[in-house]
């Protein structure tokens, strides 16, 4: 069977004979941009969630299921939170873009509004949440970094040092990731979860189709990743 997927991890290493050397053949119509990245992010907003490159923070790049040149996944984290999202380019490896805002389907972090602000919606953290009394009442919310958008990208071969002091391909990424309104709404709880079983409980939950986009406010930030293609050999890990 034609393989399609550029799997990238450390086992992807014990397929090939030698992670530093190119593959002899392969099917990815993407193999340019795929890769394992080791990169420093750096936010223009909250400088306090910037990484360095000895943080271990990787990007991953890697074709889509349909296998279609120019159409990619990207994978990383972005404040310790992670993210994925398919980008149709424009563009070649050492210039590139995307003109559409993309879903992060790895998007699963939200904040609830209390009297003391958004706090992050846990179950650790519910003593801080109002205790909806009924099925049906709301609450302001926010969904972190739902929405990606890839402003432009380089990689360059052989353009970087890594920190174990080899030449490797370089990497970089300008994107803008985006977080949304939304609301949770109030449920009953299943009977068997109720103190008493003759009083009920209420719990809150995400609201569907409540999501509105914050960055209609300004409410974005904007991130550089910089860095190398991982090279496979142990000093660059």
């Amino acid at each position: 069977m034609k393989k399609i997927i550029y799997i990238l991890s450390a086992i992807a290493c014990t397929v090939f004979a030698s992670c530093e050397s190119e593959p002899e053949t392969w099917n990815s119509n993407t193999y340019d941009y795929d890769g394992r990245y080791s990169v420093a992010t750096t936010c223009e907003e909250y400088s306090n969630d910037d990484t360095s490159i000895q943080e271990g923070v990787e990007a991953l790049i890697y074709n889509t299921s349909s296998n279609t040149a120019n159409e990619i996944w990207i994978e990383s984290t972005v404040a310790t939170l992670p993210w994925r999202s398919k980008f149709k380019l424009t563009g070649n490896p050492s210039d590139f873009s995307c003109a559409d805002t993309v879903e992060n389907v790895k998007s699963e972090t939200y904040l609830i509004d209390t009297e003391d602000g958004l706090v992050l919606f846990t179950p650790e953290n519910e003593d801080d949440f109002r205790v909806p009394t009924e099925a049906g009442q709301l609450n302001d919310g926010v969904q972190l970094y739902t929405r990606v958008t890839l402003l432009g990208g380089n990689i360059l071969s052989k353009s970087a040092t890594s920190i174990g002091g080899n030449v490797v391909d370089s990497v970089y990424l300008r994107l803008v990731m985006h977080h949304d309104y939304m609301q949770f709404e109030s449920e009953e709880k299943p009977q068997l979860e109720w103190a008493d079983p003759n009083i009920p409980e209420y719990e809150w939950v995400v609201k569907a189709g409540s999501n509105t986009p914050a960055d209609e406010d300004g409410w974005d930030e904007h991130w550089t990743y910089s860095g190398y293609r991982y090279s496979g050999f142990p000093e660059d890990h």
